[in-house]
């Protein structure tokens, strides 16, 4: 995988929504939400507008799909992360829309606004998806994204210094302090790595708030300062005083973790799935053997091990010039051969999971690490205002991991400051 399709999936966050099989039909529990979509040939001009990186990806399939399609012309936008926001916001309010985007984070925003169409009967089948991201690309109960690809967090570690160790990943975080230190009694400076920077620490924070079976958000109410979200922050902040994570190791550039764990810095560290191949890249630009890269699931917490689901959904305007088009081809990119062959195209991974049993993927199997943890992932908060919630967690998270504030006055900060962000939502 690309250094550019990391960046952009690194700076990501969660939207996902469903899928397709024989038989498809949309998710919103009631009539249609629009004219079915039938079998019959794409035509016409279908613009998208995608993240830079997959935009750029998408160009070979896309091309597949106008040979089986020929009256059909696929004109793909590949846009910044960070400029894609204000792009569709600007043609929301002028009525210039293109047909597809990747909603993202914004997904419920644009709901909100009436900028997004549901999901038609005919093109997707939520079994063939992992539940997590049918979940991610619903608000309210109705489908506005059809999942494209996932991420799940996972461990990773230096084998040859983990069997010099003797030891096995952790599968309870109460176990991490002897799995780091028996990893640098083996020469690694940091044992384990765990995030704690004021904009990334809430991607190891939400997996342990479900690990201890609390929530986010809970009947349209925040739910952060419950005794639940009180263990998981402690378990969090106990990571650092237990010498398991240190705050010493505190990089500011993409990549430099993934450089110290090649170099033997770092002999562990949590991230997502989109970090595994830029991992091994990086590795091996370093003169140190990939295979000697191992991925664990999470360790786990009184209520199991789940991560969050991250990736990205697609999702058709309601005032999109080609939807019939539009959708068509979201179906197609659900195929699970389709879904394989993006995946060698850009390393991301498939949210069909009929896409798990193509070669592609049954040709490294570490990979089923990532898909034994996405089976189990449960989707972030569908509320406008996520960006902002996560980033508050994050920089409770660094104050936690430097032991300038307990577990029960973070919990109480966090439902404090997120009452005053609000949901977002009207209902």
């Amino acid at each position: 995988m690309g250094c550019a399709v990391v960046a952009a999936l690194m700076s990501l966050a969660v939207v996902a929504g469903c899928g397709r099989s024989a038989d498809t039909s949309g998710t919103s529990g009631g009539e249609p939400a629009a004219q079915a979509i039938d079998d019959s040939p794409a035509t016409g001009e279908i613009q998208v507008w995608a993240f830079g990186s997959e935009g750029e990806a998408l160009e070979t399939i896309a091309a597949d799909f106008e040979v089986e399609n020929p009256d059909a012309d696929v004109v793909i936008t590949p846009v910044p992360n960070d400029e894609l926001p204000r792009k569709v916001d600007a043609a929301l309010a002028t009525g210039n829309v293109p047909d597809i985007v990747q909603p993202s984070t914004a997904l419920p925003t644009y709901v909100a606004t009436g900028g997004l169409a549901e999901v038609p009967d005919g093109v997707m089948d939520p079994a063939g998806f992992f539940p997590a991201a049918v979940d991610a690309g619903a608000v309210d109960g109705v489908q506005y994204a059809v999942p494209w690809y996932v991420t799940v967090q996972a461990l990773y570690f230096r084998t040859d210094l983990v069997e010099a160790a003797g030891v096995e990943p952790p599968e309870a975080w109460e176990d991490m302090a002897a799995f780091s230190q028996a990893v640098g009694s083996e020469g690694a400076e940091f044992g384990y790595a765990a995030p704690f920077d004021p904009s990334g620490s809430w991607n190891l924070i939400l997996p342990l708030i479900y690990q201890h079976g609390g929530a986010v958000v809970d009947d349209g109410e925040f739910r952060l300062d419950t005794a639940e979200v009180v263990e998981a922050l402690t378990t969090y902040q106990d990571l650092f005083t237990s010498g398991a994570a240190s705050t010493e190791w505190a990089p500011t550039q993409l990549g430099e973790t993934e450089s110290a764990v090649a170099d033997g810095r770092i002999g562990s560290y949590t991230s997502g799935s989109f970090a595994y191949g830029f991992l091994k890249q990086t590795a091996e630009a370093a003169g140190f053997d990939p295979a000697l890269i191992g991925i664990a699931p999470l360790p786990g917490g009184p209520a199991g091990n789940s991560s969050y689901l991250g990736g990205s959904g697609l999702s058709v305007f309601e005032e999109a010039p080609n939807a019939d088009g539009a959708w068509k081809f979201i179906r197609y990119l659900t195929q699970p051969e389709v879904q394989a062959a993006f995946f060698e195209a850009a390393g991301v991974l498939p949210a069909a999971t009929a896409a798990w049993d193509e070669s592609p993927l049954t040709a490294d199997p570490q990979l089923d690490v990532f898909r034994s943890s996405l089976e189990i992932a449960l989707a972030p908060p569908t509320i406008t205002t996520w960006l902002e919630v996560r980033t508050m967690m994050s920089e409770i998270g660094e104050q936690l991991a430097r032991g300038a504030i307990s577990p029960e006055d973070a919990a109480a900060q966090l439902q404090q400051q997120a009452e005053s962000i609000g949901t977002g939502q009207t209902s």
